[in-house]
């Protein structure tokens, strides 16, 4: 009985013409479908393909629309903000960044300045310092406006808060980015005191005296010579009640003069008188005296 085809043994068929046949049509078709795989995925993402993000900042919404689909980009706005430094609906950030290489479709992520401000809360900065209040106003999204100063002695304190020449309560809600206007002490009140005597003191008391008058020291002029300016002595001043000027606003300066305390001076020590020999202490009219003669003795 003959033996069929696929009941030959194994090496019996490898020597058959069908055998290599199929073989070798089977390595072709494995390269065709790799080189149609490698094709196909090459052209559906664009292999060694790129796109340079363009700078869109500045622009509005609808010329970046514009320039996206030109160079087949998407985008969507992630955030918005607030300046007025831009128009509404500029592009204020970007993601990619301008000059990034991307695939075409990818989206760019952006952030719109918006079309109204929001409203913040104004901050309570009555009776803080200048420095102060424009670190609170600008961490609310407002700027300093106008600054008018009054007579007070607290110098550069905030006293009043103001929005267009009206007074307005520290948690007002206003549109982010407005000048807010504030009213501020110029170091001078205009309450009148008396101006102190200071002369005669130590430059250390002349000091508590005159800020305990709500007055300020002025300028100190000092004599050569001075080894301590605490205990140094006031011997003129300007102004001065001797003179006339008996008051003055309250947070004026007083210029002072000052010199070396005499009391610091070191006491002179008195020299000694040079020694004197037996015969310099005989007074000379016992000098001149003639010296009288023994009589002789029997």
């Amino acid at each position: 009985m003959s033996t069929s085809f696929f009941q030959r043994p194994f090496g019996q068929y490898t020597k058959t013409r069908y055998f290599w046949v199929n073989l070798v049509s089977m390595f072709f078709l494995s390269l065709f479908l790799i080189w149609f795989v490698t094709m196909s995925l090459s052209a559906y993402t664009h292999h060694g393909e790129s796109i340079t993000v363009p700078d869109l900042r500045g622009l509005t919404m609808q010329n970046v629309e514009k320039l996206l689909n030109s160079k087949n980009l998407d985008y969507v706005v992630a955030d918005s903000s607030f300046t007025r430094d831009m128009l509404p609906d500029a592009i204020m950030e970007q993601f990619p960044k301008p000059g990034a290489k991307v695939k075409e479709g990818r989206r760019i992520y952006l952030t719109v300045n918006a079309r109204t401000a929001p409203l913040v809360a104004i901050p309570n900065i009555v009776y803080n310092s200048l420095e102060n209040a424009l670190i609170q106003l600008e961490s609310a999204g407002l700027i300093l406006g106008e600054k008018k100063y009054v007579p007070d002695p607290a110098k550069n304190a905030v006293l009043d808060v103001k929005l267009r020449g009206v007074t307005v309560e520290p948690g007002t809600k206003v549109p982010k980015g407005t000048a807010i206007d504030v009213v501020l002490g110029n170091g001078v009140g205009n309450t009148m005191v008396d101006v102190p005597t200071v002369i005669g003191l130590t430059y250390a008391q002349a000091r508590i005296t005159i800020l305990g008058y709500q007055l300020n020291v002025g300028a100190v002029i000092k004599d050569p010579g001075i080894t301590d300016a605490g205990s140094a002595i006031i011997y003129k001043q300007v102004p001065n009640p001797a003179e006339g000027d008996t008051q003055i606003s309250i947070g004026q300066p007083i210029d002072i003069w000052i010199k070396e305390n005499p009391a610091l001076k070191a006491p002179e020590v008195p020299v000694a008188p040079a020694p004197v020999s037996r015969e310099d202490s005989v007074p000379i009219e016992l000098k001149n005296k003639p010296v009288a003669k023994e009589a002789p003795v029997d």
